[in-house]
């Protein structure tokens, strides 16, 4: 029968991979518990951001106990008793993650034996340099979140390991001779994934603070994501990366191109609510060959009928009618370039919304994002809004949005992009050409 047992879990690598190893070894592993000192500096347990444990553990469906201790110098290991005693009646042994400090191995020991179990450590001694790349091999998905040490800089804070990252931390531990598994407490980390658990965790939201030669960054949100579907997203990504990029570029082009083309592009975007891009895209072609798109004598009849195939053409032709005009100079030209403003594109979103009549915050980020501004604006269309449902990012799929709440769920878009290392305007056509087949507009 296996021997049944609990791991003594802070979220970072350690225990995590301890975890991970007596699973593999075939333990049954029954519970984690969590130690959160309210002393940042305690001597025993892990600090940065153990309010995250609990999220992890039902990544791994594993039940998990949590003990408050105050943190104080040897008072805090009876609070780790009690946490243990908590459990003592259905495991044969305790797991500890230490790599080499025997300050805390010692003190872990004699409390595990203080109440009859076994204190089993499965990475005690471990080639630190061989550790790092076996995380890597196994799916660790490590994120640095606290420094002390010199050496380590506010830059590494929120850091993910990469081979890169793992490479330059071999060079500085060498070079100012700190423990390269950070075990003095040079650094703590927490895992974002690993091979039990079942989602990821995806960073949303943090703070960084810094003291003199140390620091932590404070996780402030988080979610659970299906590693499927991350996993399915980023094979995406990858496969239509050069596509969506050369994309982006043509709409920069645009912006470098004529006030007719920016135009156009407005056109195309007072179009599209409840219609087909596709057909929206033909219409305003078909306008602009025609001369009439451009042209101040056509009015809206003239215009709606040659928009075979946009729905509610006859509202549509009106407002680029009515678009046109707020646009064209004295002169009779088109000025639609000087009302945007490239360094301050969240305010001109402001001014389009509030003036042209038809757009809304959706058709106008459209509108910006189309002409190479796209770089912080969401297009909450369907397509959209029903990945980020899907995804778990939003709970339902709403009727219509408010100004406040497509900006609350643009935001949640902003730092889910951000968390997954895909830029918001790239995240944008990875939707979109998944619900279509097609990258377009």
């Amino acid at each position: 029968m296996p021997m049944k047992v609990a791991v003594l879990f802070s979220g970072g690598k350690d225990s995590t991979f301890s975890a991970y190893e007596v699973k593999r070894k075939g333990y049954d592993l029954r519970y984690l518990i969590t130690m959160v000192p309210e002393n940042p500096e305690s001597y025993m347990f892990h600090h940065p951001d153990t309010h995250l444990a609990e999220m992890l553990a039902k990544s791994m469906g594993i039940p998990i106990v949590v003990q408050h201790t105050k943190g104080r110098k040897e008072e805090e290991l009876e609070d780790l008793r009690k946490a243990i005693m908590r459990v003592r009646s259905d495991v044969d042994g305790i797991v500890a993650g230490g790599l080499a400090s025997k300050y805390q191995l010692d003190r872990i020991v004699r409390v595990v034996q203080g109440v009859r179990l076994k204190a089993i450590t499965p990475i005690w001694g471990v080639d630190i340099r061989k550790y790092w790349r076996i995380l890597r091999a196994s799916g660790f998905k490590v994120m640095i979140v606290g420094v002390a040490c010199e050496g380590l800089g506010r830059e590494w804070l929120g850091r993910v390991m990469d081979e890169q990252a793992v490479a330059e931390l071999e060079k500085l531990s060498e070079k100012y001779g700190f423990n390269l598994g950070g075990e003095g407490g040079e650094f703590e980390t927490l895992v974002l994934d690993a091979p039990l658990f079942r989602q990821e965790l995806v960073v949303l939201g943090g703070k960084k603070t810094w003291e003199e030669d140390s620091g932590v960054y404070h996780i402030t949100e988080a979610v659970l994501i299906s590693k499927k579907q991350l996993a399915s997203l980023r094979s995406a990504y990858a496969k239509r990366k050069p596509e969506i990029r050369r994309r982006l570029d043509d709409f920069r082009k645009v912006w470098k191109g004529s006030e007719k083309a920016v135009f156009a592009e407005l056109s195309f975007c007072l179009c599209t609510p409840q219609s087909k891009a596709v057909n929206c895209n033909e219409a305003i072609n078909r306008l602009a060959v025609s001369g009439h798109l451009h042209d101040a004598k056509a009015d809206a009849r003239a215009l709606s009928s040659r928009m075979k195939g946009v729905r509610f053409h006859n509202n549509k032709a009106r407002w680029i009618a009515g678009a046109r005009k707020l646009f064209t100079g004295p002169d009779g030209s088109l000025r639609i370039k000087e009302r945007i403003n490239p360094s301050d594109i969240m305010a001109t979103r402001e001014w389009l919304v509030a003036n042209v009549k038809g757009l809304g915050y959706k058709e106008a980020s459209h509108f910006l994002r189309n002409i190479g501004f796209g770089q912080d604006v969401a297009i909450l269309d369907r397509h959209i809004l029903k990945n980020l449902n899907m995804l778990g990012l939003i709970s339902e799929l709403p009727d219509s949005l408010s100004p406040a709440a497509y900006k609350s769920m643009e935001e949640r878009m902003r730092k889910f992009s951000r968390g997954i290392g895909i830029p918001l305007e790239e995240l944008d056509l990875v939707f979109w050409s998944g619900e279509t087949g097609h990258v377009f507009k």
